[in-house]
C-alpha cells in the first residue's frame, strides 16, 4: 500500500471520529451507539498498517490468500452488529407496545371520567 493510501485512511479515521463526537456533543447521537462508530474509526486508522500486521497473520493461520481473512473479520463484525441493533430494535417494539397500552388506559379512564360527568350534568337538570 502507498503511503499517500495509507496517510489518507489514518486522516479518514481521524475525520471520522471528530464527526462523531461533535455529534455525540451536540446530542444529536447516543453515547451507546457512539461506541461501535468510534470502534470503526479505529479500525479505519488501523487499516493504514494493517497489511503488516495481516499478511503473516494470515500466513500463520495457513490462509494463502489474506484479504481473505480481512473479509471473514468484516463479516463477524457485521453480524455481531446486526444482533446488536435487533436487540436494541426488540427492546424499542416492547417499550412502543408498553406506552400504547398506557396511552390506551388513560384514553379509557378519560373518557369514563367524561361520561361520569355528562350523566351529572344530564341527571342535574
Amino acid at each position: 500500500m502507498s503511503p499517500g493510501m495509507r496517510i489518507m485512511l489514518f486522516v479518514f479515521g481521524i475525520i471520522l471520529s471528530g464527526i462523531i463526537f461533535e455529534l455525540v456533543r451536540r446530542k444529536r447521537f447516543r453515547e451507546e451507539l457512539s461506541i461501535a462508530w468510534f470502534a470503526v474509526s479505529i479500525i479505519l486508522m488501523a487499516s493504514s498498517v494493517a497489511d503488516k500486521v495481516i499478511d503473516p497473520f494470515a500466513k500463520h493461520l495457513g490462509i494463502s490468500y489474506p484479504p481473505a481473512l480481512v473479509f471473514v473479520w468484516i463479516i463477524f463484525c457485521l453480524v455481531l452488529a446486526l444482533i446488536y441493533f435487533s436487540s436494541v430494535i426488540s427492546d424499542l417494539k416492547g417499550k412502543i407496545k408498553e406506552l400504547g397500552q398506557k396511552i390506551a388506559l388513560m384514553e379509557s379512564d378519560i373518557d369514563t371520567d367524561r361520561s361520569a360527568g355528562q350523566d351529572n350534568k344530564d341527571g342535574d337538570t
